[in-house]
């Protein structure tokens, strides 16, 4: 993906720099206070996609004749939200792996990852701020996007908050914790400070929300079938953590009586058996899940990339980026 990793570079390195002076910002409070900072440098450093501040970006560089922020900045914002999610989103889930790499708690402890999270989420908050009142919007314009902002930091925690309890409405799950936060709305802030109409804003909205239910897919799908180096993470966590996954759908709705009283066994326990978990790797090919599962990926990747041929007729940075993300998600 060359237009992600052009970005990713650029971005690390000025994201890292700010980070560099809030160090020395906390350490005007004592010297270890920079420790902090220096955990969410160590855990940005693991990797990471950087969907959420590039699609910021290259919509607002698309979408925006007159700039009103710096996108770059602005940007952070999305990565910092997303850095405090995962740190805290592991706490939750008792991970030890994220990104291949041991999870900020396991590394330094529940206190760290508990107050580092909390850091990330106050930075984003901090550079909201100072972006917005840096701006010339209206007091109307600024009702909007104070609101705006707030929907999309407390929407996500509800996603979280569902998932944790293991609401069965699987969609409603994906399309808060990852199609709204991850792709909907970084690209929304763009057309509301393009100042774009209801109904472009609505029509983006579809095409987004399908991409990311698809990329949701194609990670539950990893989380399953994939290879640890590939993912980062112990490849049978998300079942240890009885993540209600469209795989698991299916399996309940093909599996026999027996087969589900296997299922339920280990479904949602902790330290899952590797022989029983390869039990259930056979299941899913014999009850040709995983094949089905491949094609309906790829089919919504095809309409994807036919609805986004008629979105945006030339040829920019920001439909690079949007067909980069497609072909990952249609990579297998």
């Amino acid at each position: 993906m060359k237009q992600i990793e052009i970005f990713k570079k650029k971005f690390d390195a000025e994201l890292l720099s700010y980070l560099d002076t809030k160090k020395q910002a906390l350490e005007r409070f004592d010297k270890k206070g920079g420790e902090i900072i220096e955990s969410l440098e160590i855990f940005l450093k693991y990797g990471g996609k950087r969907f959420r501040p590039a699609l910021f970006y290259y919509a607002y560089e698309y979408f925006t004749k007159n700039k009103l922020l710096d996108s770059v900045q602005f940007s952070f914002i999305f990565e910092l939200f997303h850095t405090f999610a995962l740190i805290h989103d592991d706490i939750i889930d008792h991970s030890i792996l994220r990104r291949g790499n041991p999870t900020i708690h396991t590394k330094y402890g529940l206190h760290m990852g508990i107050l580092s999270g909390d850091v990330a989420l106050t930075l984003a908050d901090e550079l909201y701020l100072k972006s917005i009142s840096q701006s010339q919007f209206t007091k109307a314009q600024l009702v909007e996007i104070n609101n705006f902002f707030n929907e999309y930091k407390q929407e996500l925690l509800v996603g979280q908050y569902l998932d944790c309890i293991h609401l069965e409405d699987r969609k409603k799950i994906m399309k808060l914790k990852t199609a709204n936060y991850s792709f909907v709305k970084p690209v929304l802030f763009a057309l509301l400070f393009a100042k774009k109409s209801a109904k472009r804003k609505q029509e983006w909205q579809i095409f987004l929300t399908r991409l990311g239910i698809n990329f949701q897919l194609k990670d539950d799908y990893e989380g399953v079938f994939g290879e640890e180096k590939q993912t980062g993470k112990l490849f049978f966590s998300d079942t240890e953590e009885g993540k209600n996954t469209y795989i698991v759908e299916l399996f309940k709705k093909r599996a026999s009586n027996k087969e589900l009283k296997l299922f339920n066994s280990f479904f949602g326990k902790q330290s899952i058996p590797p022989s029983i978990f390869v039990e259930y790797l056979k299941l899913l090919e014999e009850k040709h899940i995983k094949e089905d599962i491949e094609f309906k990926i790829k089919t919504e990747c095809n309409e994807l990339q036919l609805m986004l041929k008629q979105k945006v007729k030339k040829y920019t940075l920001f439909y690079t980026l949007l067909q980069e993300i497609i072909d990952y998600i249609n990579t297998f």
